[in-house]
């Protein structure tokens, strides 16, 4: 699915390898009045960016390119899917967006992705299309940038994205760097005074899971962006999670069996479910019923947008993060 457990699907595409912006831009770009007193430029994996205005018409083809696009002020003629909800739109976006942009299909199931429909990006004749987490961007790259310049990713998974990164290098492709700089500083200090407020769950360790018919899919990845956020809070990501042998699929997760269950036990297990008879399915295992973050009240059934913000840190998903993962089912949990 689109980044979801980080990021096409909560876990938004706990699916497909992708790649991340570590881009290089040679010039700074100031804007007055729409324009820019030098050109943008940026290096990518895929080429390079050249920009004489900051873009009017954006396309952005992944939840972390929305976001941030979004929260610098700039609404995007057409948006990527997003997998959880009816409308294709996360639930973080509402308070930012006064109408809905045409919605583009670009959500993943495995290694299989949705074909985009080039004709229809094209189109709406935008003059950027923002690409770091489209785990297609390799195969459509040629045809998108024939219509507009692409900003695409470096050569990390995308599941390891920095946000400030991220935040600073779209913001320059539209010329907003300085709103950036303010927009990450605002966040920074959500993340510090929410962890001030919800000092009492310091020192725990969780896991954060996606529960399919077959197996639980535990992130194991350490470098995945949602630690830092857990980190923020004094959380500790499962030493045992960390050390299962990782599925090969750029997902940053393990699979777990049911005999082997016990290998996703913490302080706070957390499992997204693709249905409720998954969920059944599971929390009706006798081995499953026995983890001691089950006994203990610890085990959290996440709703599917709320893992997908905490793999997929951005401005506009840590805030829902502090308030629907955090706030309103960590706290809770370990106040039982």
């Amino acid at each position: 699915m689109h980044h979801i457990h980080r990021r096409a699907t909560g876990f938004a595409a706990l699916a497909i390898a992708a790649l991340t912006l570590t881009a290089c831009s040679s010039t700074t770009a100031d804007v007055e009045s729409g324009d820019v007193t030098s050109s943008i430029v940026i290096e990518h994996a895929y080429g390079t960016i050249e920009l004489d205005k900051a873009p009017e018409r954006v396309v952005t083809l992944g939840l972390l390119e929305t976001d941030v696009t979004l929260a610098l002020g700039v609404t995007p003629v057409a948006i990527a899917k997003f997998f959880a909800t009816p409308d294709g739109v996360a639930p973080w976006l509402a308070p930012v967006l006064e109408e809905t942009p045409q919605i583009l299909d670009t959500t993943t199931t495995g290694a299989n992705g949705a074909d985009l429909n080039v004709e229809r990006i094209a189109a709406l004749q935008p003059d950027l299309i923002i690409a770091n987490t489209y785990t297609q961007l390799g195969k459509y790259y040629d045809q998108l940038s024939g219509i507009a310049p692409v900003l695409g990713p470096g050569e990390s998974n995308y599941l390891q994205l920095g946000w400030r990164d991220q935040t600073t290098s779209i913001a320059e492709a539209l010329g907003k760097s300085e709103e950036a700089s303010a927009l990450i500083a605002d966040v920074d200090r959500q993340l510090t005074d929410a962890a001030a407020k919800y000092a009492q769950i310091v020192g725990h360790d969780y896991t954060l899971s996606l529960g399919t018919p077959d197996q639980i899919k535990v992130m194991n990845d350490p470098a995945d962006a949602s630690v830092e956020i857990m980190n923020a809070f004094g959380l500790t990501f499962s030493e045992t999670a960390s050390a299962l042998p990782g599925l090969g699929d750029g997902s940053g997760s393990a699979g777990v069996s049911e005999e082997n269950i016990a290998a996703i036990d913490a302080d706070i297990v957390m499992i997204g479910y693709f249905g409720a008879g998954i969920q059944s399915h599971w929390e009706g295992s006798l081995l499953f019923q026995d983890l001691s973050a089950v006994k203990n009240d610890g085990y959290i059934a996440m709703d599917l947008s709320a893992s997908t913000a905490l793999r997929n840190p951005s401005p506009l998903s840590i805030p829902y993060v502090i308030e629907h993962v955090i706030s309103g089912n960590i706290v809770p949990a370990l106040a039982k």
